[in-house]
């Protein structure tokens, strides 16, 4: 170090500045090569947010930067989480509710309604399937003249509704969530990472060996037992099924997710799963597929590409993806 200090003492501001610099570029390639040789390993989170577990998996040989990434994660699922998801009322609303809702619109006019987040007031004249609620038949029925997306008007951060008419975000904001995580493991130089909210997943990269990862397709009805199974990288996965929040009444299982014509849960699907590129789309896609019944589902995804499994009532699978394998 004494002989380092005389070395330093002894140059001029030019040809010190040039040792700095060269001093600089050796530590950063000696770290970089440090690195290569360090394995990688696993780094976990898990947190309720949306209503569900949130699941965090992160495959780095930097452990700062798994760490950073993480921490930037929480962040930001805590911020969307503060957004009220349902009973959305007209007035002034923050950048990412109308963000949100714009894009929501989108999906309502491509499937003409199967999405709509209007639906809200029906929802909660089922108390959102937070318990057993049978409403009165005559209460939907009225209700039913407040479902129309296009009564939605957006004016910068101002929302105007029909009267009487509340918006739900609960079929999107999950989707929402993930393609925000997508830009921060990006942005954080993460190469490996799965994280899952509920039944939406988005894939980074891929595995730490370098293979796709292996995503299982649950079975509707089975508990804990999947239909098959799918090899995945670089993308989202979303699904949709009668199993999330349902109750049993007369023998008929009354679940969440709501077909807008008829104010009732559809009845003609048991589960949709979507895989595409954007976590919004697929999220979205899932529950219009499902609420759009068997024939307008399948004749939707044939006409417009979509990779998709749908599992008709009678436990039917119609399979549009070559990743999909049957188990």
């Amino acid at each position: 170090m004494i002989i380092l200090g005389m070395i330093i003492l002894g140059m001029n501001k030019n040809r010190l500045r040039t040792f700095k610099w060269l001093l600089t570029c050796l530590l950063i390639i000696a770290v970089s090569l440090s690195l290569i040789f360090i394995p990688f390993k696993k780094y976990t989170y898990q947190e309720f947010f949306f209503d569900t577990y949130v699941r965090i998996k992160i495959y780095e040989r930097n452990p700062i930067k798994a760490k950073r990434a993480i921490k930037r994660l929480i962040k930001e699922f805590k911020r969307i989480d503060r957004i009220p998801v349902n009973g959305i009322k007209e007035g002034k609303l923050d950048t990412t509710t109308i963000h949100i809702i714009e894009l929501s619109l989108g999906i309502s006019r491509i499937t003409n309604g199967a999405f709509d987040p209007t639906v809200d007031p029906i929802l909660r004249e089922w108390n959102y399937f937070k318990e057993p609620t049978l409403p009165d038949k005559k209460t939907i029925d009225s209700l039913l003249s407040l479902v129309d997306y296009s009564k939605i008007t957006l004016i910068q951060d101002e929302l105007s509704l029909f009267p009487g008419s509340t918006l739900t975000l609960g079929g999107s904001a999950k989707g929402y969530a993930l393609n925000r995580a997508k830009k921060i493991l990006k942005e954080t130089g993460i190469s490996s990472s799965l994280i899952e909210a509920g039944g939406d997943i988005v894939l980074f990269g891929r595995k730490k060996n370098h293979d796709d990862w292996t995503i299982g397709v649950r079975h509707p009805r089975k508990h804990n037992e999947i239909i098959g199974l799918c090899k995945l990288s670089n993308c989202f996965v979303a699904t949709s099924g009668d199993y999330e929040r349902f109750f049993f009444l007369d023998s008929i299982r009354f679940h969440h997710i709501i077909n807008p014509k008829t104010g009732y849960p559809a009845m003609e699907i048991q589960s949709v799963t979507v895989i595409g590129n954007n976590g919004f789309i697929v999220d979205a896609l899932s529950t219009a597929l499902f609420a759009m019944g068997i024939s307008r589902a399948i004749e939707f995804t044939e006409k417009n590409n979509i990779e998709a499994i749908i599992v008709d009532s009678s436990g039917k699978i119609h399979n549009f993806t070559e990743n999909f394998k049957m188990e």
